[in-house]
């Protein structure tokens, strides 16, 4: 039974948002959802289902190794599932790719369809640099890296296979085995109402004009910051000070020198003006 739906994006693009929005939907309560409630919908690198399903420890083993059997471990999250008569909703941070025997990580087979978030390369840039504690020259050159990945060393989350940000989109895009409903973050943030109607009608969830603006404002972005500030955040990385940092447009302009941002546009110049961050004219539109 096709029942999993992955939310899947490179890191810092609106994935975790999404999530709190989706918890807040789906509950439709009148208070919004704590943080620890997007648990529900669990990272796909989660290495304790992997240690559960396959009884090994995947640290043994090595990244490549441990995709071989991930596609299994989705088809038995999606039995568990098929039981309980629910979609299985898994973030997702790896692109789409496939494991050394040619079988693709995110099988056809239980895959409903997957969202797909995108965001302007060079506001990912600050604001991973900001989740990882690092300095930004170092996120920005994972940008340009076709064979950067993430996770998958002594402890932690399984490795996600990330590459360069253009190859992430695309491999998401252009993949035809699931179908994929793309949403960029600049209008999660300018538009939402429209923007997360059309997802949940995607996502063919029984559609409410007032649940979904509710869930809207129970997952605002100040009102997530105040609740982190609160009770914290299991997501947060130690040395980060903020895992909902400042959730706006353009911040980049703050952070990135003219020759990093004109190396961001040269190397990613299609896929960002296929998204609308360029103008027909080649120009900038964040």
């Amino acid at each position: 039974m096709k029942n999993i739906v992955w939310l899947a994006s490179y890191p810092k693009s609106g994935n975790t948002w999404f999530r709190m929005f989706l918890a807040n939907y789906l509950k439709n309560a009148t208070e919004p959802v704590t943080l620890d409630e997007i648990e529900s919908t669990p990272i796909a690198s989660n290495e304790h289902d992997f240690e559960k399903l396959i009884g090994l420890n995947p640290f043994e083993l090595t990244p490549d190794e441990v995709d071989l059997y991930r596609p299994d471990i989705y088809r038995e999250l999606s039995k568990e599932a098929e039981e309980s008569g629910k979609v299985n909703y898994k973030k997702v941070h790896d692109a789409y790719t496939q494991n050394k025997d040619g079988e693709p990580l995110f099988p056809e087979d239980i895959s409903k369809c997957a969202v797909y978030f995108v965001r302007n390369p060079m506001d990912v840039c600050v604001s991973y640099a900001n989740h990882s504690a690092t300095e930004i020259k170092k996120t920005f050159e994972k940008l340009f890296d076709e064979k950067s990945s993430m996770a998958g060393k002594k402890r932690g989350q399984l490795r996600q296979i990330l590459m360069s940000w253009k190859s992430h989109v695309k491999s998401w895009k252009d993949q035809v085995l699931i179908p994929v409903h793309i949403t960029r973050y600049e209008d999660m943030l300018q538009k939402p109402v429209e923007t997360f109607s059309s997802i949940i009608r995607f996502l063919e969830l029984d559609y409410d004009q007032e649940r979904l603006e509710r869930a809207i404002r129970n997952s605002d972005f100040k009102l997530l910051q105040q609740m982190e500030q609160e009770s914290g955040f299991k997501e947060k990385m130690q040395k980060c000070e903020n895992f909902f940092w400042k959730g706006k447009t353009g911040n980049y302009r703050d952070y990135l020198s003219n020759e990093q941002i004109n190396r961001i546009v040269e190397y990613n110049y299609d896929v960002m003006k296929e998204f609308g961050y360029i103008d027909e004219n080649g120009q900038l539109t964040v």
